[in-house]
């Protein structure tokens, strides 16, 4: 029988059956070796030293040679060099393991690298002997440089959510610059990274640098650009990037080239930093050791980074002017504060706190009506709807503090307003008009005083003129008329009353308006209050209490002296106590006391007619029904009283201001409706 030659396995004479059975496995074999020829996977067989036995077209196509020119070649001449170690590693587990896989770079036989992913499965014998491996191969590049993108592109992102971050973590523009730099110098792996600020010349200074060790530092240097102006700023302005590979082959100027070597520059890559139109600087990165070529994913980065840095340095900026305003507001002694348009305090002054007596965090958040227990609502309403119409409101408030004292403000509000233009809060500028317009009331009541005191001085003089011949006569005819009737009589001491009493008014008015014209004397405060006390208390009713208050050292001699007239002191002292029992229709407590003090130049700035120095201070205080505030501001007016005609002249009182006065010294008034009435005497002490 004529058998058929086959290169596998030798040609050799066999029975017809045994001939049929191994044809079938020779077509198997021939139909296997074809599939895997074709196969889209890299497949092959190595022996037990590792020489390729059988390598299909896939195989020897990602390996850049034919399964020919593959035959007999040992394995590691496909591996990379720096990767052999690790693709042994691989080997050996299969030995022990059976299989192994792996991945890693590859060498084709143009010397170039691919990366790849290799199965190796053991192959033995029937006797279990080693007979050498399989090989699947699959060419990965595409996958790992895909890999690498996305691994890029992550790095990238936590790049610039770092800058985020410290952008967000802190308003320090040093610190967001070197932050910046230093990130982008690390993942860019370049040797300096600089933020470069324009100056107005459109020269600058090295604001912020990351630098890799032996090179050119150049922070804080102040760099001339004869190359650069604004023209060429026009083009960074508008979003230009520049990117120089290699200076030496570039297309630039001489004196760019020049800047460029002088710092050592093989290649770099500028970015600009921009805050909306305006320019404020370049993001630059430089290589040094030797030219480079960026990548697109460079200049991305270093774009969004500078975008980052743009805001960031605008957010720095603001904020360093507000704290600049912020110290000059808290500098500022009026209190300001903002509310926001549902009335609640969104910022609150160091000036409100001393104002208000209210810390700031105890304010912020606080409605404005509850914090402050304005009274005037009328006045809060329209300064509200006037700021919202107009922008702007001014006027007078009355507040409280936080200790619960009522405050006069001058206030100012302004309508603050958003970006686009909406209503957004109320500024308000309170200054402390209080003691001003105290001084102002009783500036205006010494003018009204003086005044009224000339004017009365004048009529006084006038009456006097009048009532010296009306007495006179009176007189004279008492004297003249022999043996007159009980009604001439009764007409004649009516007549000589009156002209009397309209003397002694005169006296009167003329003690307040000119003072007292007798002779000035040392007066014993102590001794002359006693003699009051005595009088008061045989005259008035038992329903009030008398109480006196002296220090012990008052019974002795030289306690307390002043110079003036005893008999105009013993007025004064007598009329204040006659008002403090006219208070006290129903009965009280009069209280009656003697000190000395020292008034500073602080108390005396405060009230009028008060000088610095020492003082004998006499207190006459009741229980009484108290002074409205109407009445407290006009009792010391001539002619003002609120008693009935035939109880009063509204003398009194202007006489004891006039006596005062005349003899140096000035009063204090302290009433509440209801509490009472406290009025202090202050005369200078003659010791």
């Amino acid at each position: 029988m004529h058998t058929k030659s086959n290169p596998s396995f030798g040609h050799f004479d066999m029975n017809p059956q045994l001939e049929k059975n191994i044809s079938q496995t020779e077509i198997q074999l021939y139909e296997m070796s074809t599939a895997l020829g074709h196969a889209v996977e890299g497949i092959s067989r190595l022996d037990s030293q590792g020489r390729y036995l059988f390598v299909n077209e896939a195989y020897a196509r990602m390996v850049g040679t034919t399964p020919v020119e593959m035959m007999g070649c040992d394995w590691q001449s496909t591996v990379h060099v720096e990767d052999r170690a690790k693709a042994i590693a691989a080997y050996q587990r299969m030995l022990a393991h059976g299989k192994a896989e792996l991945e890693f770079r590859g060498l084709r036989r143009d010397g170039s690298v691919f990366d790849k992913s290799l199965v190796m499965v053991s192959a033995y014998d029937e006797q279990q002997r080693f007979t050498g491996h399989y090989c699947f191969m699959k060419d990965v590049s595409d996958r790992q440089q895909t890999a690498a993108k996305l691994q890029q592109q992550l790095e990238r992102e936590r790049l610039l959510a770092k800058i985020t971050d410290a952008i967000r973590q802190t308003l320090d523009l040093n610190q967001i610059l070197h932050t910046a730099v230093d990130q982008v110098r690390h993942f860019l792996r370049t040797d300096r990274v600089i933020a470069f600020r324009f100056l107005p010349d459109w020269q600058g200074i090295v604001e912020a640098e990351s630098v890799t060790a032996g090179w050119t530092e150049t922070l804080g240097m102040k760099i001339q650009d004869l190359c650069f102006g604004e023209l060429y700023a026009e083009n960074y302005r508008y979003g230009r990037v520049s990117a120089i590979s290699n200076i030496d082959t570039a297309d630039i100027g001489p004196c760019y080239e020049e800047l460029l070597s002088a710092f050592q520059v093989k290649a770099n890559l500028v970015v600009p930093i921009l805050q909306g139109d305006h320019l404020w600087g370049l993001l630059i990165a430089h290589h040094c050791r030797a030219p480079r070529e960026w990548e697109p994913e460079n200049t991305q980065l270093l774009k969004q980074v500078a975008t980052q840095m743009g805001i960031a340095i605008r957010q720095a900026e603001l904020h360093q002017q507000t704290r600049e305003q912020a110290a000059l507001i808290d500098i500022a002694t009026d209190a300001i504060f903002v509310r926001d348009l549902s009335g609640k305090i969104a910022f609150w002054s160091q000036g409100a706190e001393r104002l208000y007596g209210w810390r700031q965090e105890e304010a912020i958040g606080q409605p404005v009506r509850q914090l402050l227990k304005k009274k005037d609502s009328l006045a809060i309403e329209t300064a509200i709807r006037t700021t919202m119409e107009q922008g702007f409101w001014q006027g007078e408030l009355t507040q409280s503090t936080k200790a619960g004292n009522e405050i006069l403000v001058a206030s100012r509000w302004t309508l603050m307003r958003d970006p686009a233009g909406h209503p957004q809060s109320l500024l308000e500028v309170n200054t402390d008009i209080t003691e001003k317009k105290k001084l102002e009331a009783q500036f205006y009541q010494a003018q009204r005083l003086e005044s009224l005191g000339q004017l009365a001085s004048g009529i006084a003089h006038d009456l006097g003129n009048v009532l010296t011949p009306i007495l006179g006569i009176a007189q004279l005819l008492r004297i003249t008329q022999k043996n007159p009737d009980a009604s001439t009589q009764q007409q004649l001491d009516i007549l000589e009353k009156s002209a009397k009493r309209g003397v002694s008014m005169v006296k009167q008015i003329l003690t307040f308006a000119q003072g007292s014209s007798d002779d000035t004397t040392t007066v014993d405060v102590a001794a002359l209050l006693q003699e009051v006390i005595d009088v008061i208390r045989q005259g008035f009713p038992s329903s009030i209490e008398i109480h006196k208050s002296m220090p012990q050292s008052a019974s002795g001699d030289g306690f307390g002296s002043v110079s003036a007239d005893s008999t105009h002191l013993h007025q004064v002292f007598m009329n204040l106590c006659i008002n403090a029992r006219d208070a006290m229709p129903g009965g009280g407590v009069l209280t009656i006391s003697v000190d000395s003090g020292f008034v500073d130049a602080a108390v005396a700035s405060k009230i009028p007619d008060a000088s610095v120095g020492h003082y004998m201070i006499v207190t006459v205080t009741d229980t009484g029904t108290g002074i409205p505030p109407e009445v407290r501001d006009r009792m010391f007016d001539p002619f003002f009283t609120t008693k009935s005609p035939d109880q009063g002249t509204g003398l009194g009182l202007a006489t004891v201001l006039g006596i005062v006065k005349n003899a140096g010294g000035f009063l204090r008034v302290m009433s509440e409706v209801g509490q009472g009435t406290q009025i202090e005497v202050y005369l200078p002490s003659a010791n």
